[in-house]
Formats: C-alpha cells, structure tokens, sequence
C-alpha cells in the first residue's frame, strides 16, 4: 500500500504515528506506596507458628486489691455491706483503708458480702462510709502462732482467635507475558503490586478484622467448607475505648494515657490517623507532656516512627501516622478519625505452620494458555489482655 505524499519541511505530524517512539519513563509512580507498619513491625517481633485453624492463649490477673461500699454505714457500725461478689475478694485479718476518710479497717469475718470489721485501727478516726466508698485492700495481718489462711485462687481467662485465608491472584495470556511493556514485562511487574495489595490487607486485618468461624454445615455462599476469620484491634478492644467526639485535646489524651498505661508493657506505639496526628501537632503544651518530638530517622522495632509524644507517666510513645486511613471519613466516627495505642508486648503474629505468605505461581489448569499465581497466606494475630490497649475514635480535623 502506497504511503502519503507530503511536501516542504516534515514535521511529526507527517510521520506515521506508529513510527514514533514514544517517550514513556520506565518507573511506575504509585499513588499509595507501602503503608504497612504494623504489619511489618510484628512481623519483625518474635513469632510463633499456629498449629491449629484456632489459637488460644491464657490471660491472668493478679488478685484484686480494692473493695467498695454497696450502702452507707454510721462510723460505729462494724457491718458493711460490699459491691456483689466482691466478699470473695476478703478474708478474715485483711487491713483495710477507705480512700476518701483515710480510715483503716481489720476485717473479722466475711459473710457472703458484708464484712464485719474493727473500726479505727491506726490513728484516723472511724468515720461515716458513703455509698460507693472504695476501700485499699493493704494486706493482711495474721496474729503470731495463726492457722493456715484459706487460700483464695483467681481463674486465668482464655483468650483465642481464627486463622483466616487471604488470596491476591493475577493471570494473563500467554501472549500477554510475551510481548514488551513500558516499565517490564508481564507478570512480575503486576506481582510487585499484588505483593503490596496482599501486605496491606494484613495491615488492614490487624487492626479492623473481625474473629469469626463458621461450620462446613452453614457455610455460607455455597462454599461447603469451614471460613475463618481472624480478630483484629478493633474486635478485642473494650475497656479503654473513648469517642473524642471532635478535635483531639492534650486533657483527652492524657486522660486516656493515665488510664490505660497502668497495665501492660512500656513498648506501646501510637498508629493514628492524619486527623489524629494534624490535632497533636498543633498542641501548646507544658510540664512533662511538653514534648512532640519528630521522629526523623528514628526507627521502632525495624520501622521509621513519625514522631514521639509524651504524656502520663512521663513515657515518649512513638507515633506512627497511618496516612492510608486520611482516605477514610471522620465524619459520623469514620476510621479516618482512629487512632489505635497498641501494647507490642502483647501483640504476636501467628501464621500457620508451612502457610505464612508464599507466591505460589504456575497455578493454570493445565493445559490452558494462560499463566496465573497468587500470594497466599493463612494466619493469625494473639492479640492479649485487652487492656493494655486503647482506641480513640471520633477525632475531627482541628477547627
């Protein structure tokens, strides 16, 4: 076929357009590139295989050491009635210190749940008790020569979660994987992907997954075989979980910090929202919680930290900002409004023996002309005593 004539000086726009090279830069701009701290932070933390579709663990407490007043008693009452359940807490020759009077009580016997005590042990006075008075159990007093005390035992509590499968596929022709591509060929260039998207969902799982199994018997979508899902954050946080109902303030935070820091480890990390994070980095603080200190090259366990913020018990928290989530609202408690204080002592990734993340590839039927692969991984997070964690939720941007 004879081609087109043209005259006088010739210009791009006269040449075939297929015999232009275009000029295309071989490197990929990703719009969300890896954000995947604490999957990666637990993944570099010790980790023990899962033997079991269910994990378990066993969680204990040391005996409680406060009581408190179910009704009011006269300062010469011997008598006083407890919150239900809590006359299994005492036992005969307990001292006893009420937190509001400063009055010390040593108990005499223990029926159901009222204490009969001696009243003005010590130099304070005996006075009225309130209803709702907490008193200090200090210790007990047992006179020389004393039988053997009844021993008093607190059951461990037993924790658990699922394994659940997660699968990241891709496949082409076979032609597809022949022929050349701007930034490579095909299919490594969309295995780099799929290993970013099957990390972030991990990420996603560890701290919004939901803890489920459902039986061959009832499974669902016509599936025939048992689904798990594992727990995440969201799932086993209950105690200390405050709603910020709008900006994030310095008295909200350490109010939170002073609650929840009494219990676990030191090793906690801050994964927060921008929102979060947008409210903290406009704060005027002074005193011991003064400092909100950038954390330029600083890494925790294997993870450059954004920042570190102090607070309650005068601990320096490293702050991870979780940008992925600014895509999430913070309107009507949107996830964009999160931020999550995690207790990495208590936090374990447990994946399934000979299942952790593996790219299994060739996994066309045979005989077809396609290729396909997966990133596969079957596993789990042992996400212990629940209140070593915290959740704030319900930040809004600062006004």
């Amino acid at each position: 076929m004879a081609g087109t004539i043209a005259t006088g000086p010739i210009s791009t726009e006269e040449v075939l357009s297929d015999e232009r090279v275009i000029d295309m830069d071989e490197k990929i701009r990703v719009l969300t590139p890896d954000d995947t701290q604490f999957t990666t932070m637990t993944s570099r933390l010790t980790s023990r295989q899962a033997i079991r579709e269910k994990v378990n663990w066993l969680e204990e407490e040391d005996f409680p050491r406060v009581v408190s007043s179910a009704s009011a008693a006269l300062s010469t009452d011997t008598a006083i009635p407890l919150t239900a359940g809590q006359g299994k807490v005492l036992q005969p020759n307990d001292m006893l210190r009420n937190m509001r009077t400063g009055e010390a009580a040593l108990v005499v016997s223990i029926a159901t749940d009222t204490a009969t005590v001696t009243r003005h042990v010590g130099n304070v006075p005996a006075a009225a008790v309130n209803s709702g008075d907490v008193w200090l159990v200090v210790g007990d007093a047992q006179p020389q020569g004393s039988d053997f005390p009844t021993a008093r035992y607190l059951a461990r509590v037993l924790g658990w979660n699922y394994t659940e499968i997660t699968r990241t596929p891709w496949t082409f022709t076979g032609t597809q994987t022949a022929i050349e591509l701007y930034g490579g060929r095909e299919p490594a260039k969309e295995a780099v992907r799929a290993a970013r998207v099957h990390k972030k969902k991990w990420e996603s799982i560890g701290f919004f997954g939901a803890r489920s199994f459902t039986a061959a018997s009832v499974a669902p979508n016509g599936n025939g075989e048992p689904q798990g899902s594992a727990g995440g954050m969201l799932e086993y946080i209950q105690t200390f979980k405050r709603d910020a109902n709008g900006p994030l303030t310095p008295t909200f935070f350490d109010q939170l910090l002073a609650d929840e820091m009494q219990y676990g480890s030191e090793n906690k990390v801050l994964f927060a929202a921008p929102a979060v994070v947008q409210n903290m980095s406009g704060w005027n603080r002074s005193g011991m919680g003064a400092q909100w200190d950038p954390g330029g090259d600083r890494n925790v366990y294997g993870v450059k930290v954004d920042a570190f913020i102090s607070g309650a018990y005068g601990y320096r928290i490293p702050v991870v900002v979780k940008k992925e989530w600014a895509a999430f609202p913070t309107a009507n408690k949107g996830f964009g409004g999160y931020a999550f204080l995690i207790d990495m002592d208590y936090v374990e990734r447990r994946p399934l023996r000979d299942r952790d993340t593996k790219l299994i590839t060739e996994q066309q039927p045979k005989g077809k002309d396609i290729y396909a692969a997966e990133y596969f991984t079957e596993a789990t997070y042992e996400i212990a005593q629940e209140r070593a964690h915290a959740i704030i939720f319900g930040v809004t941007p600062p006004p």
